[in-house]
């Protein structure tokens, strides 16, 4: 069979401190071809329809020797996170042409699979339907795992409102009766989380998180997407007994380690017995069933809704990428690498 253009995007060197340079760090790479009748190995073919980018690749663009959380990304192979795919052929028992998947996978249009083992079927978005539904899904009142307590009527604070997790989250609490003050970085996302149902909601870039948590608090729980100054205002504006649930430090993760902001008032958590909790979506795998029991049917109903900033082939995905931390993102970023699959579909 004539060879079909597969075009992928690299991770061609380690950024290490900063923001990873588009033509340098991470490269569109047009010119792999494939071959669509290759041996499967007992395996499936798939197309990329749908990436979804996400805050903690950063974190595996990393100098392998340096441990964390996740794996490093191998350099010059593919960038690898959540995409929604659809199966051309197959050799594998329960996989059968035409299925949707939705999982982890390669950044290019045709992977050999079974690099998906394990990813449940698609659904509609890679974004309240994915990792940043998921998070929110698990570290807020509707369902939390994260061990600590939330009651109807208290205050919480999210930061990052207007990305996949803080809209999923603020959603969440609103339906468990928690009054919601929210952020982010643009009076259009600070409508959108009004829209969302926020009761308070500020753009971070004209008022600062210290001053209008000191107006409308104090909070009771801090759902930290960023990390940083945001955090330790945070602190400074909590009741007796708080709690934190850091689920990530987007505002650091391209600021070097020596320049980062270092958190002044920890003595807080002492004091007024506060309480903070690490999650990461990884943590809950068994959780993902219940979460689909759940979800969908909010989402068909119109309770929980989410919006998506469409980029489009698959040359855009590092533009999509470094859209999560330069703040150009509207909304929580989609590829949509097949010009055939449009967002009427989702």
């Amino acid at each position: 069979m004539t060879p079909t253009a597969n075009p992928r995007v690299l991770y061609a060197k380690i950024p290490g401190d900063g923001l990873p340079v588009i033509g340098e760090h991470i490269v569109f790479d047009p010119t792999p071809t494939i071959d669509l009748d290759l041996p499967l190995n007992g395996g499936y073919l798939t197309k990329t329809l749908l990436l979804s980018p996400e805050p903690y690749m950063r974190e595996r663009l990393r100098d392998p020797s340096i441990t964390s959380y996740s794996t490093p990304m191998k350099v010059g192979q593919p960038l690898v996170a959540s995409a929604l795919v659809v199966v051309l052929r197959s050799e594998k028992e329960g996989v059968k042409p035409g299925d949707h998947m939705f999982g982890m996978t390669p950044w290019e249009v045709y992977t050999v699979q079974p690099y998906m083992d394990g990813a449940f079927p698609w659904t509609k978005y890679c974004n309240i339907l994915g990792n940043p539904g998921l998070t929110a899904f698990f570290t807020t009142p509707y369902k939390d795992v994260s061990n600590l307590t939330f009651s109807k009527g208290e205050t919480i604070y999210v930061s990052s409102g207007a990305s996949g997790v803080g809209s999923m989250a603020i959603q969440l609490c609103k339906l468990k009766g928690l009054r919601v003050i929210a952020s982010a970085s643009t009076d259009d996302k600070v409508a959108y989380m009004r829209s969302l149902g926020a009761d308070v909601a500020f753009n971070y870039k004209t008022t600062s998180v210290a001053q209008a948590l000191g107006t409308h608090g104090p909070i009771d729980l801090y759902f930290d997407n960023v990390g940083g100054e945001q955090l330790e205002a945070a602190l400074e504006n909590m009741n007796m007994n708080g709690r934190v649930v850091c689920c990530g430090t987007i505002s650091e993760y391209n600021t070097p380690y020596k320049q980062r902001h270092g958190i002044k008032n920890m003595g807080l958590v002492f004091k007024r017995r506060i309480r903070l909790q690490g999650f990461i979506v990884m943590d809950t795998p068994e959780g993902a069933a219940r979460f689909f029991k759940e979800i969908p049917p909010l989402v068909a109903q119109g309770t929980i809704t989410g919006e998506e900033h469409l980029f489009h082939g698959i040359e855009s995905a590092p533009r999509a990428f470094l859209s999560l931390f330069d703040g150009t993102a509207t909304a929580k970023p989609v590829v949509v690498v097949d010009p055939d699959y449009g967002p009427q579909a989702l």
